[in-house]
């Protein structure tokens, strides 16, 4: 009898391991097909990434505006449209932050139109709320402008936000999330 269980014993271990190495080996294989989905969501949260940055975390997202350089032209853009003071305000907000380099490649006449509606324009960049993978997933986020945004990923896994390029790392604030962009982004028939 002792015998009898300690064969079933083994058997059953023998099944397990069996399994476990089926399923371990599984896992490992799917892997990179998963890597390929995630860097796109991970722009928009950093916190969903594993080298999260924690840079400015204790800022708001005007204070960290206001601390980087490269941001200086969006910075005095949104102070003068009256929307800085919002970025101060608790919540979560994401926003799509040209650099000043994408505010200078602007043609004369596409920044002539950009002064008319600064506002509109301005609020293209901006969304008062988490974005979440399932907004990524459908290829377009609603703006508080009230125009959608496309959402693309190439074979390298850069964000493109309409034609724009999103640059990570993404910085985190504790009041959202700033993804640096290298164009104005500019609303559909704009």
């Amino acid at each position: 009898m002792h015998n009898l269980n300690s064969s079933v014993t083994k058997n059953w271990f023998t099944k397990l391991a069996c399994f476990v190495g089926i399923a371990g080996v599984s896992t490992l294989i799917s892997f990179p097909v998963l890597a390929r989905f995630y860097p796109r969501y991970t722009l928009f949260q950093p916190s969903a990434s594993s080298n999260y940055p924690y840079r400015n975390s204790e800022n708001s997202i005007a204070n960290t505006l206001a601390q980087d350089s490269k941001f200086a032209n969006l910075y005095n853009e949104l102070k003068e449209a009256g929307l800085l003071k919002d970025l101060e305000k608790p919540g979560h907000f994401t926003l799509f932050a040209p650099t000043n380099e994408a505010f200078n490649a602007l043609p004369k006449d596409v920044f002539s139109r950009y002064t008319k509606n600064r506002i509109k324009v301005l609020k293209y960049h901006l969304v008062s709320r988490e974005i979440t993978k399932n907004d990524v997933d459908s290829g377009a986020i609603v703006t508080d402008e009230g125009s959608p945004i496309k959402i693309s990923a190439n074979s390298e896994d850069q964000v493109k936000l309409n034609d724009a390029n999103g640059r990570p790392p993404s910085i985190q604030t504790k009041n959202g999330v700033i993804i640096e962009v290298d164009k104005v982004l500019l609303p559909k028939g704009f």
